[in-house]
This record gives C-alpha cells, sequence and structure tokens, in this order.
C-alpha cells in the first residue's frame, strides 16, 4: 500500500499556479526530483548572487525576502527561487526563514523538462518572480571581473608545436620505411590528428575532418575515396539509432521503463548495475555496434541517476556508468555479429573456417575469456564501487510516478515500436538478408513520419560531432587501404615477428603489441582490421589458428587509455554526462578492464589446446 506522505508533494504540485496544468509525464519526473529540506529561523533559502540552483515550495513556517536595493518584506507567496524555474543564472534576492520553516526543494535541471514542454514556464516563473518585488529592477548579480589577456596554457604549446615538428619526421620516416610519397604524407597527416587528439587541442570530432580536407587539398584521394565514409551504410545506422535513442528518452519511455524496472528488483547497485550490463549482453548479437549499444542504454542509465537521486560523481553514479559501458562493449569480441569489423575479418579466413565460425562456435571459442572477462567485470565492480545506495529507494513514491504516467501514450508506442522493429529486424538478417543499416534506416524515416522526431529534435538531439567523428573515421580508414598504407605497415613489421617460434603466449604478446600501436592512431573497427591483416600471414607462418588471430585483435582492439581511442567513451563525453560521474574512478575501472582482457586470452590458452586450436 503506498505511503499517504508521498501524496502530499504530489498534492503540492498540483495545486500550485506555476505547475497547474503539466502533462503527467512531467509531475512524475518532478515528483521524483522533490526533497524535502528545513530551515532554522534567519538560515537563508536562497541568497542573492548565488547560482540559481533550485525553487522552493513553501509547506510550513513562514519567510522573509531581501529585494536588489535592500528592502525587507515579508514573503507573500508559498514559493521562492523562481529564479531556478525563469532559467536566470543567479538568485536576485535573499530570502531568509522568519520561523522554523519546511520545504520542498526541486533543483533546476529538473525544471528543464517542463520548461521544454511549455514554452511559457519561464516568462510565468518571471512574472512570479517581479511580482514579489513590487517593481523593482531585476539586475544582474554577476560579479564584474577585470579582464585579462588570455594565457594559453604550456601543455597546448607543447602540443601545437609538436604538430609542426612531428609530421615532417614522420614522413621521412615513412619514406625510409619504404612508403611511397601519397602514403608518407597522409601519415604525417595522419600524426598530425594522433598529436591534436593526444593534447586535446581541438574538439574530437575535428582532426578526422581536418585529415580528410587535407588529403582532399593534396588530391592524396579522389572524393569518392576520401569521402566514401560519408557515403557508407554507417551514416544511416547512426542516424537511425541516435533518433531512436533520442525518441525512448523524450518520449518518456526509458523513464516509465526505469521505474517499473527498479520497483522490481532488490534494492542493491548490484542488480541496478546488472540490468545494464545484461542488456548491452542481449543487444550483441544482433546490434553489431558498441556505439549503437550504448546510444540505447544511455536513456536507461540517465533516468536510473534521476530516479535513484544519486549524487553527482558519487560512487553509485560511477558504478552505473561503468555498468552501463560494460554492457555496450565486453561482449563485442565474443560474437562474430557483435562487431562489424568482426564480421569483416572473418570474411578473411579460409573458406571451411569462416563456415566453423560464423555460427555459435564463435561463442564457444570465447567460452573462457566471456565467462573470465565478466568475472573480473563484477569484481572490479565490487573492489572500485563498494557500498549501497546513498539512501533507501522510494518505492512507494514510485509507485505514485508510475500511476501517475498512465497508460503509454502514442508517442511512447512508436518509440516502444521502433525499437521493437530495430531489434528483430536486426536479429532475423539470415532469414530476410535486408542490411541492419537499412532497417536503421526505416525506424528514423517512421519517426519522421509520424511526427515524434521533427525538426528541432533533429537538430537538437542528435549527437552531430559522433555521427561526424565516426564517418571521417570511417573515411581515413579507406584512404589507408586506397594508399596501400596497410600492406605496407605489414611489410615493414613481418620481420619483427621471428621471436615468436610457434609459441601461442608469444603470438599474444605480439598481437597485443601490434593492435596497441595500431589503436594510437585508428578507431576501434579499423585499428582491428590492419591489426588481423599485419598479424594473419605471421600466425600463418607459426601455425597458429587464424581464428585465434582475429580473436586477439578483436578483444585488444577495445583496449584504450586516451578518450579519442574510444569512440563509444566520446559519446559520453559529447553528451555530457562526465559531468555526472567520477571520471578518474572509472577510469581505474577501465584500466583493470584492460588488463582484464589480457589476463583472459592467457586464460584462454589451455581451452584453446583442448579444442585443438593452438
Amino acid at each position: 500500500m503506498s505511503d499517504p506522505s508521498h501524496a502530499l508533494p504530489l498534492a503540492r504540485l498540483q495545486a500550485d499556479a506555476l505547475f497547474a496544468g503539466a502533462a503527467p509525464g512531467i509531475l512524475a519526473r518532478l515528483l521524483g526530483a522533490l526533497e524535502t529540506v528545513a530551515f532554522a529561523p534567519n538560515e537563508v533559502l536562497c541568497r542573492r548572487g548565488d547560482p540559481a540552483a533550485a525553487l522552493y515550495l513553501i509547506e510550513s513556517g513562514e519567510a522573509r525576502l531581501t529585494t536588489p536595493t535592500g528592502r525587507e518584506l515579508p514573503l507573500q507567496e508559498s514559493r521562492c527561487g523562481e529564479e531556478a524555474a525563469a532559467g536566470l543564472a543567479h538568485y536576485a534576492c535573499t530570502v531568509t526563514a522568519a520561523t522554523p520553516l519546511q520545504a520542498w526543494r526541486l533543483p533546476k535541471a529538473a525544471l528543464a523538462d517542463l520548461a521544454k514542454a511549455r514554452p511559457g514556464f519561464a516568462a510565468e516563473a518571471l512574472l512570479s518572480l517581479a511580482s514579489h518585488l513590487g517593481g523593482e529592477l531585476i539586475d544582474a548579480p554577476a560579479k564584474l571581473k577585470t579582464a585579462k589577456a588570455a594565457i594559453v596554457p604550456k601543455a597546448e604549446l607543447v602540443g601545437w608545436a609538436s604538430v609542426l615538428v612531428a609530421p615532417p619526421l614522420i614522413f621521412l620516416a615513412g619514406l625510409y620505411a619504404g612508403f611511397t610519397t601519397q602514403a608518407a604524407i597522409f601519415t604525417a597527416i595522419l600524426a598530425a590528428a594522433i598529436l591534436m587528439w593526444v593534447f586535446s587541442l581541438v574538439d574530437e570530432f575535428v582532426p578526422p575532418l581536418v585529415a580528410v580536407v587535407a588529403t582532399l587539398f593534396i588530391g592524396l584521394a579522389p572524393p569518392t575515396v576520401a569521402l566514401a565514409g560519408f557515403a557508407s551504410s554507417g551514416l544511416m545506422t547512426l542516424l537511425g539509432v541516435f533518433a531512436l535513442s533520442a525518441t525512448i528518452s523524450i518520449s518518456g519511455l526509458s523513464y516509465r521503463l526505469m521505474l517499473w524496472i527498479l520497483l522490481k528488483l532488490p534494492d542493491r547497485p548490484v542488480w541496478q548495475q546488472s540490468t545494464l550490463l545484461a542488456g548491452g549482453y542481449l543487444l550483441s548479437p544482433i546490434t553489431p555496434s558498441g556505439n549503437s549499444r550504448l546510444s540505447l542504454l544511455l536513456p536507461l542509465y540517465r533516468d536510473m541517476l534521476d530516479g535513484l537521486r544519486l549524487p553527482k560523481r558519487g560512487i553509485a553514479a560511477t558504478g552505473l556508468m561503468a555498468a552501463a559501458f560494460a554492457g555496450a562493449m565486453l561482449f563485442s569480441p565474443m560474437l562474430s555479429t557483435s562487431k562489424s569489423s568482426n564480421i569483416t575479418a572473418i570474411n578473411l579466413l579460409p573458406t571451411q573456417v569462416q563456415e566453423e565460425f560464423l555460427g555459435l562456435f564463435w561463442l564457444a571459442a570465447a567460452g573462457v575469456a566471456a565467462i573470465g572477462l565478466t568475472l573480473l567485470h563484477l569484481i572490479a565492480m565490487r573492489w572500485l564501487f563498494p557500498g549501497d545506495n546513498p539512501a533507501p529507494l522510494p518505492k512507494d513514491r514510485m509507485s505514485i510516478q508510475l500511476k501517475l504516467l498512465g497508460p503509454m501514450s502514442g508517442v511512447e508506442k512508436i518509440a516502444l515500436g521502433g525499437f521493437a522493429f530495430f531489434l528483430i529486424g536486426a536479429g532475423t538478417v539470415s532469414w530476410h538478408h535486408i542490411q541492419p543499416s537499412w532497417i536503421a534506416g526505416c525506424v528514423l524515416i517512421g519517426l519522421l513520419l509520424s511526427g515524434v522526431f521533427g525538426k528541432q529534435e533533429f537538430r537538437q538531439q542528435l549527437d552531430w560531432p559522433m555521427v561526424f567523428f565516426l564517418l571521417g573515421m570511417d573515411s581515413i580508414t579507406r584512404i589507408m587501404s586506397y594508399l596501400g598504407l596497410d600492406t605496407a605497415l605489414a611489410r615493414a613489421m613481418n620481420d619483427s615477428f621471428s621471436f615468436i617460434d610457434g609459441r601461442i603466449d608469444l603470438f599474444i604478446l605480439a598481437a597485443l603489441a601490434t593492435t596497441l600501436i595500431v589503436r594510437l592512431a585508428l578507431p576501434i573497427t579499423a585499428g582491428m582490421l590492419v591489426s588481423v591483416i599485419i598479424l594473419l600471414p605471421v600466425a600463418n607462418a607459426q601455425e597458429i589458428h587464424p581464428w585465434i588471430c582475429v580473436f586477439l585483435t578483436a578483444l585488444f582492439s577495445d583496449i584504450w587509455f586516451l578518450p579519442y581511442q574510444s569512440s563509444v567513451y566520446l559519446q559520453v563525453v559529447s553528451q555530457g554526462l562526465t559531468t555526472q560521474f567520477d571520471e578518474p574512478r572509472f577510469m581505474r575501472y577501465n584500466q583493470w578492464m584492460n588488463l582484464a582482457r589480457v589476463a583472459v586470452a592467457f586464460l584462454s590458452i589451455p581451452y584453446w589446446q583442448w579444442l585443438d586450436l593452438a
């Protein structure tokens, strides 16, 4: 039975003129964000000049308001802090408790959904604020600062100096290694792009565009090659999946699902984290892209943060992000269909090997690695993100929220239908032979024709920097292939593997070193494929099963140390989610999983020997 105390803030919201007429979905989110607070006499609720962080709905007690000119008068309304609702950066007035005071605190972030859904909301809040002031001017309380000349950080100066000095040296080294002039020039361009990433000189999506434009300007490759990434089926996949993810979020479907899941599960972080992990694992066989999987998981992650009221940059919020990231990435090497590069790489193997590993035997051969990586993930979660949630889950309040949402709206049904259509279509490719990219394109068209994803959503909700980053990297891969840079790398490194002498453990180390070096310059997909091209002849010469070569490159290509090396993590960065979790702690988790990938490769050796693969 629901606790009647949770109906009190709902009634308070519905009775307030500022929130009258708000849609049930918005009210449910506001109810979830409300926090009860108490103030002693003379304690400040809002201070003039402080960031406008929250609006307060006063339940009992009295308060006094100090206007910008210093007049003190009793607070007439049963609310204060309208500056947060009006979108102002700072409080214009000071509000102080005159008696013991009980109130509900509504954070500014929670008001953003209402402001988007009701365009006049900010103006109403501003009028309410003006009514307190009796005609006084609301001035900007920001403090004036003396203008100072911008100082360029030393790291940035070193970075730009490296961009100017290193590429010519790389060009000469390429010529010395036997590269063609065109390949050596492009290697220098690629080196400049890598340095821009390493020193964070520009946004992550800029260097690929610089490389593509430089290629066209110099004439290293024709436009049909240099711009091939922007004409590939990957564009339709990205737009379709990103649009579907945005629709799931803005329709409220992910919020409804989050409430339902949290009500059904025990109130323990391990269950909440496991939901995100399992969701990613279930998507892996039918969604051959870590970016797509994470894009579908992020709406649920955001709503879990709100529903659980997890503190920003806290251990629990960071653990949830680690679980979502693991769900998107850990199973990538374990199936032939969970990575687009897996599908491409397997075509490089002999026909008999292809037929053997296209089915579930790939998963069987990767069984020790799959189980080991999952167990090491769970150990890392227990070690790095210990403890329970900061506060017990308010299931009574969440039940009221779920009831308040009522039946699914038409927009939610369209979002759910699009999600089901994409999953079923992607999961039955072997039957209908329609590429997942065209299925994603159909989803995008359906969302656009239905009107649920309009012009404003198309402009604001799609992650355009990430789209351009991924397509630019696709173009870079095609330019490398056109210039023969991948085969030139293979020839240059072929003599370096004589030490292996047929030993699988030494081959694992060689595969690790090769993949890590290649991944300094290339993203996950391209890095894996180039590594396969380099290592397959070595595996054949050393009588090592070619599937092991493909699997190791798939496993090690997921290792990354700097953000630019992982487009999946850059998706998190581009959506501003790094403000929600403790990034250094997340990076420690990532380093642990980097080591885990190496460990499970060595642990798989006896198993592969038992399967007669090694």
